[in-house]
């Protein structure tokens, strides 16, 4: 769906995710339709994003079809689909996990969803 390398060298690159997420250390499990990824954040740096395997607890789930991920993701997103938040309360996504990785730390995973927006419409 997404150059999943792009879009971590993008985010440790993004002085606005780095403040944001400067003492985050987290596993948060993208669940993209069908495909399963896993994010690594390390002090506030992406580690990596690769598929996800195994049984691992994640701190933080963040799932919802494909479709839904598209209208996200769009350059221009529909209502309630600007942001991450207002997408799980009108739309098919779903948040689960530690709050304090959703809450402290949302800031920087707003920023996250943005720049993976800017990444799927070539803005980078």
């Amino acid at each position: 769906m997404l150059d999943w390398e792009r879009v971590r060298n993008r985010a440790n690159e993004d002085s606005e995710f780095r403040l944001h997420g400067r003492f985050w250390t987290s596993r948060i499990r993208l669940r993209l339709g069908a495909t399963e990824l896993k994010v690594e954040v390390q002090g506030g740096t992406i580690a990596s994003i690769e598929p996800w395997f195994g049984t691992v607890a994640a701190d933080l789930s963040i799932k919802a079809p494909e479709e839904d991920w598209q209208a996200l993701l769009a350059a221009t997103p529909r209502p309630f689909y600007q942001d991450l938040y207002p997408a799980t309360l009108h739309h098919g996504f779903e948040m689960a996990g530690a709050r304090t990785h959703s809450c402290a730390y949302y800031p920087a995973l707003r920023r996250f969803v943005e720049i993976m927006r800017e990444v799927n419409n070539g803005q980078v």
